[in-house]
């Protein structure tokens, strides 16, 4: 489902699921040079460390058709403004990307009934294991621990089209051994007397990883997404933009206090699982923000309140 833009609209939500909406283009946010992702680390004497590149581009998605057990980290860039939500996704067994698909669309359907069927058939026919969302002067890598099996890429954005982009993956062979690479802070998103909260732990640092992590009840995925802020952007104007949402995944139809083309971070990951982000952020203020939906009321999570202010150092 990709969205054509144009200067004066663009992709309503860098939200992953929410990807059928709108926004009008706000100012561009604060002007330092962008602080790509470290190399990725070399992996100890004797060990053996997986490093594949994901590429999603007008032309269609690049990604690798095997991969080892064990530790991989995905690079993943993109060329065109318009791709570049590439995600790794587990089917069941049986399920077909069609089946997998018609799930997901009833997700960003933006009404509570379909959103809490969607959520349920998902939970029988895949589990979604995060990913990346980049542009391009934005590039990321995401890291997971993956087990022999079948696994699909595919781009969020195309995911409405005739024919979505999407790649096998066939994970087999001799496991890779070498460890994922060190993160300097951990972001939890977890459920604190009935209300989704972020658990950042240690410092966020330009250019080095940082682990997000799922621990919200089973059944309920969460996504990540990092949000340079305005240095005259304060709480109460995040807040007074959030309160304009629609319950259930509309946009306000202005940028507000987000720049909606800048965003980065993780895509929906099941409940457990965890991913290690290196992206391009820089020094300063950030958001980090949950557009996906929950699973029981098809209620947006960021109107609940999942967001969160930090520094990056």
């Amino acid at each position: 489902m990709r969205t054509k833009r144009t200067r004066s609209t663009r992709v309503g939500a860098v939200a992953c699921l929410l990807l059928a909406l709108t926004a009008t283009t706000g100012p561009a946010t604060a002007a330092a040079p962008a602080s790509a992702p470290a190399a990725v680390e070399p992996a100890p004497d004797g060990q053996s460390a997986q490093v594949l590149d994901i590429r999603s581009s007008a032309e269609g998605l690049s990604a690798p058709a095997t991969a080892r057990p064990g530790n991989v980290t995905f690079r993943v860039t993109t060329t065109d403004p318009a791709s570049g939500w590439v995600s790794l996704v587990r089917p069941k067994p049986g399920v077909t990307f069609e089946e997998f698909r018609s799930s997901l669309l009833k997700i960003i359907n933006h009404t509570a009934p379909d959103i809490i069927e969607g959520s349920a058939e998902l939970r029988d026919r895949a589990e979604l294991l995060g990913g990346t969302v980049i542009h391009p002067n934005l590039p990321a890598s995401f890291g997971k621990t993956l087990t022999p099996g079948t696994y699909w890429f595919f781009d969020y954005q195309n995911i409405r089209d005739a024919q979505p982009r999407f790649a096998t993956l066939t994970v087999g062979g001799a496991p890779a051994t070498a460890p994922l690479p060190v993160p300097t802070a951990s972001l939890t998103g977890r459920l604190v007397d009935g209300r989704p909260v972020w658990d950042l732990q240690g410092t966020v640092r330009a250019g080095r990883p940082l682990v997000f992590r799922n621990a919200m009840p089973a059944g309920q995925n969460i996504e990540a997404i990092f949000f340079r802020l305005a240095e005259d952007t304060t709480e109460e104007d995040l807040k007074a933009y959030i309160a304009e949402f629609g319950d259930h995944g509309k946009f306000p139809d202005h940028s507000g206090a987000l720049d909606l083309a800048q965003g980065t971070g993780g895509l929906p990951m099941n409940s457990g699982e965890s991913s290690v982000l290196n992206l391009t952020l820089q020094p300063g203020r950030y958001a980090v923000v949950d557009f996906f939906v929950d699973a029981n009321d098809g209620t947006i999570f960021i109107k609940r309140g999942h967001w969160k202010i930090f520094e990056a150092r």
